[in-house]
């Protein structure tokens, strides 16, 4: 009598939760969407963010191996063989990258403890065996306005910089 007792309540048990559940995908799927969705748009956003902050610091570094060694393009200044440089490196992600907005700027210095006090160096990319500090910053701009409100700043940009300090050569 036991046996079948045990075997007729765990029958009932399992009735009462095979009850029918129509509609609770729906709602479980309305709940849990916009979380799954915003947490996959902000991850392609901070991709694309890294990648664009990669390829500043790739470029920053091309540019000022080339600024250090004197090299001068022919009918060009060295700061515009630089320039040039550093868009040819940043035009790979050109529908990412607005190069209107890419400031760049150098400033030399004769000894490495003058960087950052004000007033010691001078604009330009320096001279034979000087210490220049080359500078790329970019305001990114985000494309969902939701992560922009969480990420960036009241007008949802974040300044991507890429600094890179460099002796240059005896030309």
């Amino acid at each position: 009598m036991g046996v079948f007792m045990l075997k007729f309540l765990s029958q009932l048990r399992v009735k009462e939760y095979r009850r029918p559940q129509k509609g609770s995908v729906a709602v479980e799927m309305a709940i849990l969407a916009p979380v799954f969705f915003m947490m996959f748009f902000g991850i392609i956003e901070l991709s694309l963010m890294l990648l664009t902050q990669h390829l500043m610091e790739n470029a920053t570094f091309n540019a000022s191996r080339l600024g250090k060694t004197g090299f001068v393009e022919t009918g060009q200044t060295q700061l515009e063989t630089v320039k040039a440089r550093l868009n040819t490196e940043l035009s790979g992600l050109s529908p990412l990258i607005d190069m209107n907005k890419v400031v760049f700027s150098a400033t030399s210095y004769g000894e490495i403890n003058q960087i950052d006090i004000e007033g010691e160096g001078t604009s330009g990319l320096g001279t034979a065996q000087e210490i220049v500090v080359y500078s790329v910053s970019y305001p990114w701009s985000f494309f969902t306005p939701l992560i922009a409100q969480a990420m960036g700043s009241e007008d949802g940009t974040v300044l991507l910089t890429a600094r890179l300090v460099v002796r240059n050569e005896p030309y």
